[in-house]
């Protein structure tokens, strides 16, 4: 018979080896949880297409109708910042997907901005200026309802230029008086540190072809 001295010990804390497994395992799940998060944010970042120079060299790009100096340009937004899209961030398939990123990012930045008019001595609008601080500003272009939002002032399908990356002229496609704007246009081109273009774009239902240019010698 056993005495107490001679009973074999008894583990007072019975299952601990295996709440303490248990723990190490959910443990590593919350890391391996938090780890995926890390990367998915990171990935999250959203993507947008805008009116660049085709000097610029942005890896993802689309042709714009009439010209090669400019393209549609795709990048990514970073904060403040536009980092150009790699190939194999944005393959072919995908920009489908970048494009609705694109409008819903273009509609808000729309319905925070506020036209600029210039009437000309009779008191008619011969161009609307649209200004922003974002880089990103020429996704409006893209919009499909852009023009019908001005029409009433512009008429349908107006004339676009895009001289840098935070200023839009729009003016009415029939407008005459479109070269008196070139010295303005031309200097907003040439001495802004992001310029775009000096073509005269034509907008229709969100797509951009280019008819005429801003002359030099005026």
């Amino acid at each position: 018979m056993l005495n107490r001295s001679s009973r074999p010990m008894r583990n007072c804390k019975p299952g601990l080896r295996t709440i303490s497994s248990g723990w190490r395992v959910s443990a590593l799940f919350l890391v391996l949880i938090l780890l995926v998060c890390i990367v998915t944010s990171a990935r999250a970042e959203p993507f947008v297409a805008i009116v660049d120079p085709s000097f610029y060299r942005a890896p993802v790009s689309e042709p714009i109708q009439g010209t090669t100096s400019t393209v549609i340009a795709y990048y990514r937004i970073d904060g403040d910042n536009l980092v150009p899209a790699k190939s194999e961030e944005i393959p072919t398939l995908d920009r489908t997907l970048v494009k609705k990123q694109t409008l819903v990012h273009a509609r808000f930045l729309l319905k925070n901005l506020s036209a600029r008019s210039i009437r000309d001595s009779q008191g008619t609008v011969i161009a609307l200026i649209l200004e922003s601080p974002d880089p990103t500003l020429s996704s409006i272009l893209l919009l499909p309802e852009l023009s019908q939002q001005f029409e009433e002032v512009l008429g349908p399908d107006c004339l676009v230029a895009v001289p840098n990356r935070r200023t839009l002229f729009l003016f009415p496609r029939l407008a005459n008086k479109i070269q008196s704007f070139a010295g303005t246009v031309l200097n907003l081109y040439h001495n802004d540190p992001w310029p775009v273009s000096t073509e005269i774009f034509a907008l229709k239902n969100g797509s951009l072809s280019v008819t005429d240019h801003f002359n030099e010698d005026l």
